[in-house]
This record gives C-alpha cells, sequence and structure tokens, in this order.
C-alpha cells in the first residue's frame, strides 16, 4: 500500500489520466446503458411506421427537402418549443425522431419524455443509417395532401 501512495505521489498527471480514464469509461457506458431503451434501428421503424408511428424529422429544411422518409413532418428543435400545440395533436402517437446521423435525436427524445410524451424513439443512426440500409426517402417539401388540395383548386 506505501508502494500505491508513494508512485501516485510520484506520478500525479499519469494517476489522473488513469482516473479520468476510467470516469470516461463509466459515464460512456452508462449513457449507452440508458440510450439503447430509446433507440430503434432503420428495420425496427418501419414496424412502428407501418403501425400508425409518426416520424419527425429535426433536420433544417433544407436537407427536408433534399430527402427525407415519406410521411415524416419537419419540425427543427426550435420550432418544437415555439408551437408545441403542432406536436400536442401528435402526443397519443409513438413518435420516431430523426436527425442527420443519430445524435441530436437523443436530446430531443429526452426532453419530449420529460414532457410527458411516452412513446418516442430515436432513430437509431439517423438518415445516413436509413439510407445506408437501402431505406426509400422521398424528396421535396410538400406531401401528399397538399398536392391533392392544390389539384382540388385547379380543377
Amino acid at each position: 500500500m506505501e508502494q500505491l501512495v508513494e508512485f501516485t505521489n510520484n506520478h500525479l498527471w499519469l494517476t489522473a489520466a488513469l482516473v479520468g480514464s476510467l470516469f470516461l469509461v463509466i459515464f460512456t457506458e452508462f449513457r449507452l446503458q440508458t440510450r439503447t431503451a430509446t433507440d430503434l434501428p432503420p428495420a425496427m421503424a418501419v414496424q412502428v411506421i407501418n403501425d400508425n408511428g409518426q416520424v419527425i424529422d429535426i433536420r433544417s429544411p433544407d436537407e427536408f427537402a433534399q430527402g427525407h422518409i415519406a410521411g415524416a413532418r419537419n419540425l427543427t428543435p426550435e420550432q418544437m418549443g415555439a408551437n408545441a400545440d403542432r406536436l400536442e395533436a401528435l402526443k397519443g402517437k409513438r413518435l420516431i425522431i430523426a436527425c442527420q446521423n443519430g445524435i441530436q435525436c437523443s436530446r430531443v427524445v429526452a426532453d419530449l419524455r420529460r414532457k410527458g410524451y411516452g412513446d418516442v424513439f430515436a432513430l437509431k443512426g439517423g438518415i445516413a443509417a436509413w439510407q445506408q440500409d437501402g431505406m426509400p426517402l422521398v424528396s421535396g417539401k410538400r406531401n401528399k395532401k397538399r398536392k391533392k388540395d392544390k389539384k382540388g383548386k385547379g380543377a
């Protein structure tokens, strides 16, 4: 035991680096353990979508227009705070939050769960993982409802 104390005193920076590394490993493992319950891989997300789930894409409108999951709604995190009524209508649905690579989703999912949204999940790996799994994206800002409305007005 004396040798350990002497080593620690003689190699303070090395000891601090070891303690810091251990802390980071424990913290990372803890985050991964708590996060996996809310992450859905793309294949499971398809099942939730087919079971009346709703995808909320939190990317910018420009990224959304370049390609998004069919039926997804585009709400940035800022818009979610400002337009809480738009989300309130979705409170009973199972929500899947999608971002570009799955990093921003976790914060939004945690925030929505704190606000009382129970069935909220993050798309694991985001839109990048969705594409990597060969899942389709649609492009453009308009959805089918708006196209039908415009066709009806012109006729």
